[in-house]
Order: C-alpha cells, then sequence, then structure tokens
C-alpha cells in the first residue's frame, strides 16, 4: 500500500488489516441505516402505527443520506478525518438513544432523518479513504465495489442480529447491539488514523449551505408523496397536493441554484453526456425491478408464514449470491473492459429469468429450498448489475466533474426506491382488486367447484366438533380468506410478469446500443 496521509505509520505496513478496519468502520456506520429493515412488523406494533408511516421513517433517513452526501464530500476536506468520525459515530449513539426510548412517530422520523445524515458523513468518508488504499488504477473499481456490495447486503447481515433479538427480548435491545457496535468502530478510529492531516482544508463558506437545506425540504416532502400519496388517492388529497407543490419548487431551485452559482454541489454538466444519462436510465430500471424481491419476502411472511428468522436465512442466499456475481465481475472488468457490456446482458438476463421463474412456479405451498433458488439468482443478478453500472456511470463523465456521478448516482437510487415503493403498492393494489372481482362474478349457487369447497370445509370443520350452525359461517370465512389469498398471489404473479418484460426490453435495447457503437466505431476507422 502507498504512503497514506490518513493513517497511522505502522498500519500502512498492513494493507490488508487496514481495509478490513476499514470495512468494519463503513458496516458499523451503515448497520445503524438498515437497523430494522426486516423486523418492521416489530416496529409496527412498538409504536402502534401504519405499515406506511414505518416506511416513511425508514425512507427519510436515505433522504438525509442524499442531502448531506455532496456536503460530505466537502465537509470532509476541512475537518480532521478522526475526529470527525468519532463525532459522527458519538452522534449516532445519541440519536440510537433517541430512539429506543421516544414512542413519538414525529419525533422518531426526525431522528431518523439526522441518522441518515450521520451514515453519509461515515460512509462518503470512509468511501474516499477507501480509495486511497488501492491502487490507482483499480482504486475506482474495487472501492466501489466493496462499498456498494455492503450497501446491497448490509440489510440482510444486520436483520440476522435483529431477528435473533426480537424473537427472544423487545426489539428495542437491538439498539445496544448498535451502540456496542459503534463504540467498536469508534476505538478502530483512534488505533487506526492520525491525529492530525496535512492537508489544506476547504473553506466551508464555499459550501451551497442554501441549496442543500432546499434540496433536504424537497426530498423529504418526495418521501411523504411517494409513501402516503397511493393511500390517498395522490392529489386528490390536499396534503398531497400542497406537498407535491413544494416538493417541486424546493427541487427546481435547488437544480437552477447548481447553473448559477461559483461553487455547486454538483456538477450539472453531466447530463450533456449521452452514455451517462443511458447509464443512469439503467440504473434507474435495475433498482426498481430489483425491489420485486422485497415482494418475496412479504409473501414468504404472509402467505407461507415465516418468521423473521426465516425470512433472514432465506436472504443470506442473497447475499451469496450477490458475493459470488461481484467477484466474478471485478475479475472480468479488471481482465478486460470490454467485458462490461456482457456483465450487464448477463445480469438482466438473470433479472428476466428469475421474474419469469416466480411468474410460473408461484403457489402458496413453495417450500424452503424452492424459494431459495430464484432469491439467490436474483443476488447473482445484482452482483453482475450494480458495479458495473456505476462503473458505467463514473466512466461515462471527465474526471473533472468530481465525485458528481457517484451523487448522482445516489439520486438515482433514492427516486427509484420511491418509485418502486409506490409502483409495487398501486399495481398490488389493482391486480389484487381485478382478479377479486373476477373470483366474485365466478362464485354463484349453481357453481360445481364453490358447492365442493364448501362441503369440503363444512366437513373437515364437522369433525373437529364444530356445530352444524356454526360450520357454514366458518366455511364462508375460509372461502373468502382463500380467494383473498389467491388473488394476492395472482396480483404477485402478474407484477412479476412486468418485471420480466421490463427486463427483456432492457436486453434489446442493449443489443441495439452495442450494434451502433459497433458501427460507430467502424466508421472511425
Amino acid at each position: 500500500m502507498r504512503s497514506n496521509i490518513y493513517f497511522k505509520t505502522w498500519i500502512n505496513k498492513y494493507p490488508g488489516l487496514t481495509r478490513i478496519c476499514l470495512i468494519l468502520i463503513l458496516f458499523a456506520g451503515m448497520a445503524q441505516f438498515a437497523s430494522f429493515g426486516l423486523i418492521q412488523a416489530h416496529v409496527i406494533s412498538f409504536y402502534g402505527a401504519q405499515s406506511e408511516d414505518i416506511s416513511f421513517a425508514f425512507q427519510i433517513s436515505y433522504a438525509g443520506i442524499i442531502s448531506f452526501l455532496p456536503i460530505q464530500f466537502r465537509t470532509q476536506r476541512y475537518f480532521n478525518t478522526r475526529n470527525y468520525l468519532i463525532i459522527a459515530f458519538l452522534i449516532g449513539i445519541f440519536l440510537n438513544l433517541g430512539c429506543m426510548v421516544t414512542q413519538n412517530l414525529v419525533l422518531f422520523s426526525v431522528l431518523r432523518f439526522f441518522m441518515g445524515a450521520v451514515t453519509c458523513t461515515i460512509a462518503a468518508c470512509i468511501l474516499i479513504i477507501l480509495f486511497s488504499t488501492l491502487p490507482i488504477e483499480k482504486a475506482t473499481l474495487i472501492g466501489v465495489s466493496i462499498f456498494f456490495s455492503l450497501v446491497l447486503t448490509c440489510g440482510i447481515i444486520v436483520g440476522i442480529g435483529a431477528s435473533w433479538i426480537v424473537v427472544r427480548w423487545d426489539w428495542t435491545v437491538f439498539y445496544y447491539a448498535l451502540i456496542g457496535l459503534q463504540i467498536v468502530a469508534m476505538v478502530i478510529c483512534i488505533l487506526l488514523f492520525k491525529l492530525t492531516i496535512d492537508r489544506k482544508p476547504l473553506p466551508l463558506y464555499q459550501i451551497d449551505w442554501i441549496g442543500g437545506l432546499l434540496f433536504a425540504f424537497g426530498v423529504v416532502t418526495a418521501v411523504y408523496i411517494f409513501i402516503y400519496g397511493p393511500k390517498r388517492y395522490w392529489l386528490s388529497d390536499q396534503t398531497v397536493r400542497y406537498a407535491s407543490f413544494f416538493s417541486i419548487s424546493a427541487l427546481s431551485l435547488y437544480f437552477y441554484r447548481k447553473t448559477t452559482i461559483r461553487h455547486p454541489l454538483i456538477d450539472m454538466n453531466v447530463f450533456k453526456y449521452p452514455k451517462f444519462i443511458f447509464a443512469i436510465g439503467l440504473m434507474l430500471v435495475f433498482w426498481c425491478v430489483k425491489d420485486s424481491i422485497n415482494l418475496i419476502y412479504g409473501y414468504a411472511a404472509s402467505v407461507l408464514g415465516w418468521d423473521a428468522v426465516d425470512v433472514v436465512q432465506s436472504g443470506l442466499f442473497n447475499i451469496l449470491g450477490v458475493i459470488v456475481a461481484t467477484l466474478i465481475a471485478i475479475g472480468l472488468i479488471l481482465r478486460k473492459k470490454e467485458n462490461l457490456p456482457k456483465l450487464l446482458l448477463v445480469g438482466f438476463s438473470l433479472l428476466y429469468l428469475y421474474h419469469l421463474w416466480l411468474y410460473f412456479h408461484l403457489t402458496p405451498d413453495l417450500s424452503f429450498n424452492e424459494l431459495c433458488l430464484p432469491i439467490f439468482v436474483q443476488g447473482l443478478a445484482c452482483g453482475f448489475l450494480f458495479v458495473p453500472i456505476t462503473i458505467f456511470c463514473s466512466a461515462s463523465v471527465p474526471k473533472s466533474t468530481g465525485m458528481t456521478a457517484i451523487i448522482i448516482c445516489a439520486y438515482t437510487r433514492f427516486c427509484s426506491t420511491l418509485i418502486s415503493m409506490s409502483g409495487l403498492y398501486t399495481l398490488q393494489l389493482y391486480f389484487t382488486q381485478n382478479y377479486k372481482y373476477q373470483f366474485l362474478d365466478k362464485l354463484t349457487t349453481d357453481n360445481e367447484i364453490l358447492i365442493q369447497r364448501q362441503s369440503l370445509y363444512q366437513n373437515l370443520l364437522s369433525t373437529k366438533g364444530f356445530w352444524k350452525s356454526d360450520t357454514i359461517g366458518i366455511s364462508n370465512m375460509m372461502l373468502s380468506k382463500s380467494s383473498a389469498m389467491q388473488s394476492q398471489l395472482l396480483a404477485i404473479r402478474s407484477i412479476f410478469m412486468i418485471g420480466a418484460i421490463v427486463a427483456a426490453i432492457v436486453i434489446i435495447l442493449l443489443c441495439c446500443f452495442a450494434v451502433i457503437i459497433k458501427f460507430k466505431t467502424a466508421r472511425e476507422k
């Protein structure tokens, strides 16, 4: 490892140990962001809230991350790295204590927003330091691979600890584990980093604080719109209308400032490059389609009756797929950069197969082993796609644009999450109601299947000791529950078919894009 301005002299002799320490610090910073992703049912019962309230509290953390991300790349140049990280972890500890003791949902959401800002401070800082520990020609590829692989898998890894805790104690005990992890990270920071760093600080007055505030207000209201909008019929609700006007106004002013001020938070010139726009489009589609995995986790919990431990264990297969595919992708790109388009084709082809398999095989009685196969394939697809798409985005713009490409990638991830959440909810609602109405049309007194099923339920209840007068009402309830489950499964299958169609369209576009590039290259020769 080349001489590094961040670390103490003794650690420079052990590059492998240095990177392991950085990954541990990074994980400790990101764990608080993903702290209740897979145990939301416990959080809902603790606060007595609706599921959309908890979704809002979860997504508002991401709003905090992307709001502070462009600012963080500037403030890191001003403060001492060791003190900067230690203060960030201390703030994170106080925020975790606040989340643990409060039962006010509004205050909890505010704390989660600032927790996102703290996560951003730690993660972005470690990303820059991680780049400095790698060979210059490989720094971007390997650094981004490590960073975003942890982003993809952190939720499942944290969910393992969370699911183990919630079946034994109150879920808030998990905050003690997070605080302990943060204390360990602080100790590593003290041992690892120099007390002072010899570099020229970037003046804080050059940071566009007004633009940062505009963006923060804009994205927070955007989270509100996309979380609550589908449940309140969008613009028919007055609050959603006001929030939409405010969000559009704030974000428009933010992006307008980027074109007028001397030191913008992001360089808007990146949008002059068609390849970059195409790469961002691929990333947006990828994240929107990828989030269909949440339907599988929801199906496993609601239909198959899995507990949090089973859901997390199935997610381990997803992590395995991500790790395997990421290692393969890194090796192929390092060997030959021309392999990047092929990786994109392979990744979207796997996404297509994953969605198609679930469309044809999703039933009310899938076993754990049967469901783990598509979950693993989805992880493979993510590993083959995310790093190549991110590298594609970074390579499509000049280095003079700085960290703008990574910032825009984070914005795109945020947008795709909101689109997929509201889109999946709306599609589920539409298809579920549609299939339910189709079932009701067929449930007539002369329907032989209905008569047979009612007779089956009534006979079964009679053998269990129920009175004949009670078996009729209970059997009707069982029929209603069965039809609701079938409607839900058919709705999920329809969504997976849409995902397969979208993935197929992207594959066709990638092939067309490759042909166009090949023709242009041939003409230039």
